[in-house]
C-alpha cells in the first residue's frame, strides 16, 4: 500500500483501549415528559456518533459516544492521564432517542464541591436534559439517576416551531438550530426555566434583546445546517451554517451577530451540509473553518473546502473571510468526523484518517497524507487483504516442512492461532460473536473465564467440526472462512464512530464502537518502505543513513528497496508469518526455512506441492495454477537479473553495494537512546499505545530485515550469473548475514514481547498472593499487577512500567497527556533501546548487554515461560557467535545467564507440568546450573545480580577457593530445587556438593574452619542426610538406605534410618525390612529397636501392623522366639482393645487376635521342644503360675533392688507351646460367642469354667464345646462334661422343650485363624449354626453327628440321650439312629442282650423304666428270636455256658406291669397283647434253653 488516492502514508492507528474490559454502569434517566418516538432503539436520525473533551489539569479524557442501534443509550467513559486506565463507565438509557449529540464540561455552578460534572444533551423529540454527573460514577447500587441531579426541559412546547436540525452547547448555555432558521438559546443550568431570559432567540435584531417570540421570524432564512461554538479571545462565538450557504457568526455574551457571509463555489452544483471550526490561531489571528460540499449527482461526491476567518483584537472581534485555503475531494461517502486544529484538519473515513497541512506553502492536493485504519491491519495479519495470501502460507509451508508433512497442519493453524490472539485484532465481543455463528454460545461468566488455552481450544474444535481435520489445504479453507467472518465481525463490531483529539499535544485518535485508540507517525524506515518516487525516499534515506558518498550512494539503494520489493512480492506475506513461526516452534528450524525460501526464489514450488495440488484442488485448477507460478518465476528471474546487473553497471562494484547494504542495515537495526530519567514509570494511558505502537514497528523492521536476508541470499546462490566474486559472496556471509541474523533476532524479540500474553500468577505464589493483600501503597502497580494474564496485557506491558523513560522531543510534555503522533513514535524508539541496549546503550553484544536485565525483570513478574524463551535464544545466539568469533570473554554473562534460566526452569515445573514435559525442564534445569558453575568467573557473574531478587540471592563471599564455591552453590540450587519439589534433581546436586567437601573444606585455613563450626564428617552427614530425603520422596528406597550406611554422621545415620521406618510405615513399604531385599549390616539392631519402638507407639489398627512386621522381621532372621514373643504381645494388645468394643468390632479383634496367637504356636514349633517357650508380659503372669517351664534352663533376671516405695514386682512368667495352644482354644470360644452377640471374656485363668460350655452349647456352638472339654477335662471330668453337653443337645431335640432364640444377632462372620472378615473357616459346622436358628429336625441331625464323633470318648452317651429325651417326654419316637447305637458294637461270641454300656438290654430297660411296653417287647421278641434263628455254625457257640444272657429281671418286671396294667383297666387289650406276645416269646426261648441245656448236659456225659 504505498498511495491511496493521491495521499501519501503518514502513520497508523494504535489501539489504546478496548471497552470489552470496561464494567459499565448503566443508569436510567426518569422524565416527566410525555413526548417520545415510537421506537427510540433505532430512529432515522440516529447514527454512530462519538466525542471528546479534556477537563482539568492534568486532564481527564471525557468520550461519550451514541449508536445507531441503540440511540438512546448514551455511554460515557473517563480516561486519566496520569493515572491507570479507569475501567468504569457510565451508560444513560434515555426514555426517547437522542440526537447525535452530547456535551460535557465542568460544573461551575456547584464549583465548591469540586468533582460535578454537567452533561448537555437532546431527545430527538425536544427535550433537553442537563445531568450532574458524579465523580467516578459513584452511584452505588441505584438503577436510576436521582431526580435532584437532572434539569429537564422540553424545547417543542409551542406547536409552530421548526423541527430541530442542529443543536450545540457550551457551559450555561444550549442551542439549537430549527428548520424554519431560527436559533434558540436556552440558559440550562444557570437560570430557573421559569425565570425570565432562561429562553432566547438569535436574530439579526437581536441587539435590542428581544424576548422569544415577541417579534415576527423573518421568512427569508434557510434553515439552520450546523452550529458550532469556538472560543477566540477569551469570547463565545456561535458559527451558524444555514442550508442556503450563508454562514453568520454570534456573540453569544452580547447575542449580536458580528460576521455573516455566503458561501458558494461557482464551479460546483450542490450546497454545503456540516461546518466545523478550529482554534483560533494566536499568531496567525485566523479562525479555520472547514465546509463539507455535497454535490446532487448520481454517485454523490463530497469535498472539504478549507478557509481562514481573519480576526482582529478588540471589543467587536471584526471578522473576514480569507479565500478557500484548500479543497480535500473525499469521493464517494462523506466524512464520520473531522477535527481541526489552527495548522490542520483531521478527516475520518471508512477507508482512513487524511490529515492535511493548512498553510502549506504547496497547495495540491496530493500532499494530503492518511493514517492507516485498525481494519487494514487486521485483515492483513489474517490474510484476507489479497487473495492469494493465504494459499502462499499453506504452499510456503508445505516447503518449510518438507520432510515431514503431518505437522503442516498444526503449523498453519499455529500462524492463525498467533495472528487471532496478537493486539489489536484479537477482540472479546468479536471473537464471541464469531463463535455464534458457528452455534457456539457461551455465557458471559464462562467466557470471561477463559484463557489464552481455553481460547485456543474453542477456535480449534470450531475448525476441526467444519471438516478442518481431513487435510492442510481442507485445514486452510476453514481458517480463511473463520477469519473472513472474523474480519467481518470485527469492522461491523468497530466501527468509527468520531475522532479523539488533544489540542494542546496535537494528540489525534478515534473513538470506535468498543475500542479507542490513537494515531502514531512512522519511522524512518517505514516511510522508506511506504514511499512511491525517488524523491519522497530520498528525504528520509539522508535522514536514516550516514552517507559519505554523493548522490549515487542514495540511487544505489533506491534500486536496492526495488530489488528487495520484488522479492517479498515473490514470496509473498505469508513468508515473514511462516519465518517468524518457525523461531517459535520446535518442529521447524529458522535456519532450515530461509533455504527452502531461497529454493522457491530458484526454482519455484516443487513437483510434490503441483502433485499435493492436483489432488486437493483437481487437475486443471493445480494446471492453471502451476502455468500461473512458472510465469511469475520466469518473470521475477528475468527481472532480478536484469535489476542486480543494473545496480552492479551503476555502482561500478558489488562491493559498492555491499557497503551501501551494509549502510542501511544499520538503518534497520534498534537505535541507541540513553536514559537518563530515574523516575520510575507509571501506567499512564499512554502505555499501551507505546506497547501497540512498537509492535506495529516491530513487525515491519522484522519483515524488512528478513526480506534484506532473502535478497542477499539469492544473490549468493546465483553469483555467477551476476558476476558476484568468492571475496564478495563471502564478504555476504561471514559479514553482513551475521549482522541480519542479530538485527532479525533484535526485532523479533521486540515482536515477541508486544504480543505474547503475560502469565497469570501462580496461586501458590506467595509474592502474588502478598501483593493481592494490598499493602503496597503503590495503587497503579496493585492495578496493573491484576491485569496479569489478560489478552491484553502483553510482557510488553511488565518491561515498559519497569522502564525508567525518558524523551527529548517530549521536552516538558508530561505523560499525563495524550501524545501525538511523532511524540509516540519518540517513545517508542526509547522502549526499543531499553529492551535492546539497556538504558546507558552500552556498546556489547545485542543480548549480553541487556538479556540479563530483562530476564530478571521477567522474573519478578512470574513470567517464567517467556524468560526461558529469551535465554534460551540468547543461550542459542551465543554458539553461533561463539561460530563466527565475535563473543568474546562473556564466560561471567554466560553463567549467570544458566543461572537465570535454570531458576526460570525450575519455577515451571510447578505451573501444571507433567510426565515428560515436566521431565525436560528438570533436566534442562541441571545442564543450566551445572554449566553455570563450570564456567570461569561465574562467582563474581552470580554475586552481580541485584539482591531485591529475594530468591535468586547467593553469598558467596566466604568462598576462597573453586570448590569451596561449587559447594555452597551446589547447596544453594539444591534447596531451590527443594523449594520447588523436585527432588531428583536436588538429589543430583547434593551428590555434586558432596564430591567437593573434602577438597572445599580441605582448602580452608583452621581459623576459617573454626569460625564455620562444622567439621567434613558433619557437612558430610548433613548432604547425605539431604540425599536420603530427596530418595525417600521419590520412592527409591534401595538408594535412600545406601544414603544412611554412607553417613558418616552416627546422630544424622540414626535420624534418618528412624525417618526411614517411619516412612516406609506410612507409604506401606515397609515389608521390603523383612523380606531381606535390604542389607541390614550392622543394623538388625537398631531397626529392630526402632520397629519395636513403632510397634509400642502405634495403634493395633496400624496398616500395616507393626508387630506383625517385627514378626516377619525375626522370622526372615529365623529368630522364632523373638517372632513368637512379638506377634504374642500384639495379641495381649488385641485382647485389651477388644473389651470395650460392640460385638462387630470385637468379632474382628478376636479373629486377629487369633491369628496372632496362632503364628506365635507356629514359630515355637520351629523351636527344639526345650526351648519352645517365651517371656509371659509382667502384667499378663497369674498369681498361681509357676515361674519357669519344666524343660529350660533356669535363666533368671538381673537382680536389682527396688526402690523402697515401689510396689512388689510379679515375678517373670513363661509360656510354652501347650499353654499358647489352650490360650488360641479359649481366644477360638470367645470369637464364636461374639459372633452370636454373647459376651463371655477369656480371664486369663487357665481352666474355664462351666459356664462358658453352657454358653457354647447355648450358641449351638458345639465343635467348639468339644473343643473345650478336650482339652481342659479328661477321665471322669470329661465324662461328665461331655455328658451335660448331650443331656442339653437331646433337649433341644424335644419339641416341648424347642426354645427359639430370638433377639439374639446371629451375624455370620469368617471364624477361626483367618486375617479378615472375608476369610471362612471351612472345617467347622460352628460357623453355619451360630448364623441361623436349627430347627427340630437340624437339632436331630446334630446330635446324630455329635454323638457317632464323640461316642468312643464315653460309650454311655447313647444311654444318656436316650435316658434324658424319655424322660423329656415318654412318649417319645426314639430315632432309629438312636436305638441302632445300642444294638451296634457287641461281641461276636456273645447272644441276647450284652454288649457295652450302650447296649440292648440298657434301652429294653429304658422302655420299661419309661412306660413304652411295645417297644420293650418288640425289643425283646426281636432278640430272642435273633438267636432262634442263628446260622447252624453258630448253634454250638450259642450251647456254650453264659453265651446267652437277657435281662431277666426286666423282664420280669415287665410281665408284672403288663398284668398291674390290666388289673387297673389301663389299655387292657394292649397289654393283654402284649402280655400274650411276651409269653410265646419266652415259652419258645425256654424251650431253646433247655434243649441247649440238654446238649451241654449230653456232651458232658
Amino acid at each position: 500500500m504505498d498511495t491511496t488516492g493521491g495521499w501519501r502514508m503518514a502513520g497508523m492507528e494504535v489501539p489504546l483501549l478496548s471497552t470489552d474490559s470496561i464494567e459499565w454502569r448503566q443508569l436510567s434517566v426518569p422524565s416527566s415528559s410525555s413526548t417520545s418516538t415510537a421506537d427510540p432503539t433505532n430512529h432515522p436520525l440516529s447514527k454512530d456518533f462519538a466525542s471528546c473533551c479534556a477537563i482539568g489539569n492534568p486532564p481527564s479524557y471525557f468520550i461519550w459516544k451514541t449508536s445507531n442501534t441503540k440511540s438512546n443509550l448514551l455511554e460515557i467513559l473517563e480516561l486519566r492521564g496520569h493515572k491507570e486506565m479507569s475501567r468504569i463507565g457510565l451508560r444513560l438509557i434515555f426514555p426517547d432517542a437522542l440526537f447525535p449529540f452530547a456535551f460535557i464540561c465542568k460544573d461551575e455552578s456547584n464549583f465548591a464541591s469540586g468533582n460535578h460534572l454537567v452533561l448537555y444533551t437532546l431527545t430527538i423529540s425536544g427535550v433537553a436534559y442537563l445531568i450532574r454527573l458524579r465523580n467516578n460514577f459513584e452511584y452505588g447500587t441505584s438503577s436510576l439517576v436521582p431526580t435532584n441531579e437532572i434539569l429537564e426541559y422540553n424545547t417543542q412546547i409551542q406547536p409552530h416551531y421548526g423541527a430541530i436540525t442542529a443543536i450545540a452547547a457550551t457551559a450555561g448555555y444550549l442551542l439549537i438550530g430549527r428548520s424554519d432558521g431560527s436559533i434558540g438559546c436556552f440558559q440550562l443550568g444557570v437560570l430557573d426555566p421559569s425565570a425570565s431570559g432562561f429562553v432566547s432567540e438569535l436574530r439579526d435584531d437581536a441587539g435590542f434583546g428581544r424576548l422569544w417570540g415577541i417579534l415576527s421570524r423573518n421568512p427569508a432564512l434557510a434553515a439552520v445546517q450546523d452550529l458550532v461554538i469556538s472560543e477566540v479571545q477569551q469570547r463565545k462565538l456561535l458559527f451558524v451554517l444555514h442550508s442556503d450557504g450563508i454562514l453568520r457568526v454570534w456573540d453569544l455574551s452580547s447575542r449580536g451577530k458580528i460576521f455573516s457571509h455566503a458561501m458558494t463555489v461557482p464551479t460546483l452544483t450542490g450546497a454545503f451540509v456540516r461546518l466545523w471550526v478550529g482554534e483560533a490561531g494566536n499568531d496567525t489571528g485566523i479562525i479555520p473553518l472547514a465546509l463539507l460540499h455535497e454535490q446532487n449527482l448520481e454517485a454523490s461526491t463530497e469535498t472539504i473546502f478549507l478557509y481562514g476567518l481573519h480576526y482582529d483584537v478588540g471589543e467587536r472581534i471584526p471578522l473576514s473571510l480569507e479565500p478557500s485555503l484548500k479543497k480535500i475531494s473525499l469521493g464517494e461517502g462523506g466524512p464520520i468526523d473531522v477535527k481541526l486544529t489552527s495548522n490542520k484538519v483531521w478527516i475520518l473515513k471508512e477507508e482512513g484518517l487524511i490529515m492535511q497541512e493548512l498553510f502549506s506553502n504547496d497547495v495540491k492536493e496530493e500532499l494530503a497524507h492518511y493514517y492507516a485504519l485498525q481494519e487494514t491491519l487486521v485483515a492483513d495479519l489474517l490474510f484476507q487483504s489479497s487473495e492469494h495470501s493465504s494459499d502462499d502460507l499453506l504452499w510456503l509451508a508445505y516447503s518449510a516442512f518438507s520432510s515431514s508433512k503431518e505437522e503442516i497442519a498444526p503449523f498453519v493453524s499455529s500462524v492463525f492461532l498467533r495472528a487471532l490472539l496478537s493486539p489489536g485484532v484479537h477482540c472479546n465481543g468479536v471473537l464471541r460473536q464469531t463463535f455464534g455463528d458457528y452455534g457456539k454460545h457461551f455465557t458471559d461468566s464462562d467466557f470471561g473465564s477463559f484463557t489464552i488455552d481455553d481460547l485456543k481450544r474453542e477456535i480449534l474444535s470450531v475448525i476441526e467440526d467444519q471438516g478442518g481435520s481431513e487435510s492442510p489445504v481442507s485445514i486452510l479453507q476453514c481458517w480463511r472462512t473463520f477469519c473472513a467472518r472474523y474480519v467481518n465481525n470485527w469492522c461491523k463490531y468497530n466501527v468509527a464512530c468520531g475522532l479523539l483529539m488533544d489540542p494542546l499535544t496535537g494528540a489525534i485518535g478515534l473513538v470506535r464502537s468498543n475500542i479507542i485508540s490513537l494515531c502514531r507517525g512512522l519511522e524512518d524506515v517505514e516511510h522508506i518502505i511506504y514511499g512511491s518516487s525517488f524523491e519522497e525516499e530520498n528525504k528520509y534515506i539522508s535522514r536514516g543513513v550516514d552517507y559519505s558518498g554523493d548522490e549515487l550512494d542514495r540511487k544505489i539503494l533506491f534500486e536496492l528497496l526495488q530489488c528487495i520489493r520484488n522479492v517479498s512480492q515473490q514470496l509473498g506475506k505469508a513468508s515473514s508469518a511462516i519465518f517468524y513461526e518457525s523461531l517459535l516452534s520446535a518442529h521447524v528450524s529458522s535456519e532450515e526455512v530461509v533455504p527452502r525460501f531461497l529454493k522457491i526464489l530458484e526454482t519455484g514450488y516443487s513437483s510434490s506441492i503441483a502433485a499435493i495440488q492436483i489432488s486437493e484442488l483437481g487437475a486443471d485448477t493445480a494446471w492453471e495454477k502451476e502455468l500461473s507460478n512458472h510465469r511469475n518465476l520466469r518473470k521475477f528471474s528475468t527481472n532480478m537479473f536484469l535489476s542486480l546487473h543494473a545496480l552492479c553497471d551503476k555502482a561500478k562494484s558489488w562491493g559498492k553495494v555491499l557497503d551501501v547494504v551494509e549502510s542501511y542495515l544499520k538503518v534497520l537495526v534498534p537505535q541507541k537512546i540513553v536514559l537518563n530519567m530515574d523516575a520510575e514509570a507509571i501506567f499512564h494511558i499512554n502505555s499501551s499505545a507505546i506497547v501497540q505502537s512498537t509492535c506495529q514497528i516491530a513487525k515491519v523492521m522484522f519483515e524488512s530485515v528478513l526480506d534484506v536476508l532473502m535478497l542477499l541470499s539469492y544473490m549468493t546462490s546465483i553469483s555467477g550469473q551476476i558476476n558476484m566474486s568468492h571475496d564478495d559472496v563471502s564478504r555476504v556471509k561471514l559479514e553482513l548475514i551475521p549482522i541480519i541474523q542479530e538485527t532479525v533476532t533484535e526485532w523479533h524479540i521486540i515482536h515477541f514481547f508486544g504480543t505474547t500474553p503475560s502469565e497469570s500468577p501462580a496461586i501458590e505464589d506467595f509474592s502474588y498472593q502478598l501483593s493481592s493483600l494490598q499493602i503496597d501503597s503503590n495503587v497503579d502497580k496493585r492495578l496493573w499487577t491484576g491485569r496479569l494474564g489478560k489478552c491484553d496485557f502483553s510482557l510488553a506491558f511488565i518491561l515498559l512500567l519497569s522502564m525508567q523513560s525518558s524523551s527529548s522531543e517530549l521536552g516538558n510534555v508530561s505523560f499525563s497527556r495524550l501524545l501525538n503522533p511523532s511524540s509516540l513514535i519518540g517513545l517508542s524508539r526509547e522502549f526499543t533501546s531499553w529492551i535492546i541496549w539497556g538504558r546507558s546503550g552500552e556498546e556489547s553484544s545485542v543480548f549480553f548487554s541487556n538479556s540479563i536485565d530483562l530476564a530478571l525483570v521477567l522474573l519478578r513478574h512470574g513470567q517464567f515461560n517467556a524468560t526461558e524463551y529469551l535465554l534460551t535464544l540468547v543461550d542459542a545466539y551465543s554458539r553461533k557467535e561463539r561460530i563466527f568469533d565475535s563473543l568474546q570473554a562473556v564466560d561471567g554473562k554466560l553463567s549467570a545467564l544458566f543461572h537465570l534460566l535454570g531458576c526460570c526452569l525450575v519455577a515451571q515445573t510447578q505451573h501444571g507440568l507433567h510426565g515428560p514435559v515436566r521431565d525436560r525442564k528438570v533436566g534442562e534445569a541441571l545442564r543450566c546450573f551445572f554449566r553455570a558453575a563450570s564456567m570461569e568467573g561465574s562467582s563474581k557473574a552470580l554475586q552481580s545480580l541485584p539482591r531485591e531478587v529475594g530468591w535468586l540471592r547467593i553469598d558467596f563471599s566466604s568462598s576462597s577457593s573453586t570448590a569451596a564455591w561449587k559447594l555452597q552453590y551446589y547447596q544453594w540450587v539444591m534447596q531451590l530445587f527443594e523449594q520447588y519439589n523436585v527432588s531428583e534433581a536436588a538429589c543430583q546436586f547434593a551428590l555434586a556438593a558432596l564430591e567437593q567437601v573434602d577438597e572445599a573444606l580441605g582448602t580452608l585455613d583452621s581459623s576459617y574452619r573454626e569460625n564455620l563450626g562444622e567439621s567434613v564428617t558433619t557437612v558430610k552427614g548433613r548432604l547425605w542426610a539431604n540425599v536420603f530425603k530427596f530418595t525417600l520422596d521419590l520412592n527409591n528406597y534401595h538408594d535412600a538406605y545406601c544414603a544412611i550406611i554412607s553417613n558418616p554422621d552416627e546422630e544424622s545415620k540414626n535420624i534418618c534410618l528412624r525417618r526411614f521406618i517411619i516412612v516406609l510405615y506410612e507409604r506401606g513399604a515397609v515389608k521390603m525390612l523383612c523380606n531381606g531385599q535390604l542389607p541390614l549390616i550392622g543394623l538388625v539392631e537398631k531397626v529392630e529397636r526402632e520397629l519395636a519402638w513403632k510397634a509400642e507407639r502405634s495403634d493395633v489398627s496400624t496398616k500395616p501392623n507393626p508387630f506383625k512386621l517385627l514378626y516377619a522381621f525375626e522370622m526372615h532372621r529365623h529368630n522364632w522366639r523373638r517372632a513368637a514373643s512379638y506377634i504374642y504381645l500384639y495379641s495381649i494388645r488385641l485382647r485389651a482393645e477388644a473389651a470395650g468394643k460392640d460385638h462387630q468390632v470385637r468379632a474382628l479383634t478376636l479373629q486377629e487376635r487369633l491369628n496372632g496367637l496362632a503364628a506365635a504356636i507356629n514359630a515355637l514349633q520351629l523351636v527344639h521342644p526345650a526351648y519352645a517357650w517365651i517371656d509371659a508380659p509382667v502384667d499378663e503372669t497369674p498369681p498361681d503360675k509357676e515361674n519357669y517351664p519344666n524343660k529350660k534352663a533356669r535363666i533368671t533376671k538381673q537382680e536389682q533392688s527396688p526402690p523402697h516405695d515401689a510396689p512388689p514386682q510379679k515375678l517373670p512368667s513363661y509360656l510354652d507351646v501347650e499353654k499358647l495352644e489352650k490360650e488360641f482354644v479359649l481366644t477360638s470360644a470367645e470369637y464364636l460367642l461374639s459372633l452370636a452377640n454373647i459376651k463371655w471374656t477369656f480371664t486369663g485363668n487357665e481352666k474355664p469354667s462351666a459356664d462358658l460350655i453352657d454358653l457354647l452349647v447355648e450358641s449351638n456352638s458345639y465343635d467348639m464345646a468339644f473343643t473345650v472339654i478336650l482339652k481342659f477335662w479328661n477321665g471322669s471330668g470329661l465324662k461328665r462334661e461331655l455328658e451335660r453337653v448331650f443331656i442339653a443337645m437331646a433337649l433341644k431335640c424335644c419339641p416341648s422343650r424347642l426354645v427359639p432364640l430370638h433377639g439374639k444377632d446371629r451375624k455370620t462372620h469368617g471364624l477361626l485363624l483367618t486375617s479378615s472378615q472375608d476369610e471362612v473357616v471351612r472345617d467347622s459346622l460352628d460357623a453355619a449354626k451360630t448364623g441361623q436358628q436349627l430347627t427340630g429336625t437340624s437339632y436331630w441331625e446334630t446330635l446324630e453327628l455329635y454323638l457317632d464323633k464323640y461316642r468312643s470318648f464315653h460309650p454311655r452317651l447313647p444311654l444318656i440321650v436316650a435316658g434324658t429325651l424319655l424322660c423329656a417326654d415318654s412318649q417319645i419316637e426314639l430315632p432309629l439312629w438312636l436305638v441302632r447305637h445300642f444294638k451296634v458294637g457287641r461281641n461276636e461270641n456273645s447272644f441276647g442282650m450284652t454288649g457295652n454300656e450302650s447296649n440292648p438290654a440298657s434301652l429294653f430297660r429304658l422302655y420299661v423304666d419309661y412306660g413304652r411296653y411295645a417297644e420293650a417287647v418288640n425289643l425283646l421278641t426281636e432278640y430272642m428270636e435273633t438267636l432262634a434263628s442263628v446260622r447252624p455254625a453258630d448253634v454250638i457257640r450259642r450251647k456254650r455256658s453264659f453265651a446267652v444272657w437277657f435281662p431277666y429281671t426286666s423282664v420280669e418286671r415287665l410281665w408284672c406291669l403288663l398284668e398291674e396294667s390290666i388289673r387297673l383297666g389301663h389299655r387292657v387289650d394292649q397289654c393283654e397283647k402284649l402280655k400274650k406276645l411276651l409269653h410265646g416269646v419266652l415259652l419258645k426261648h425256654l424251650n431253646i434253653l433247655k434243649v441247649d441245656s440238654d446238649d451241654v448236659q449230653s456232651s458232658a456225659s
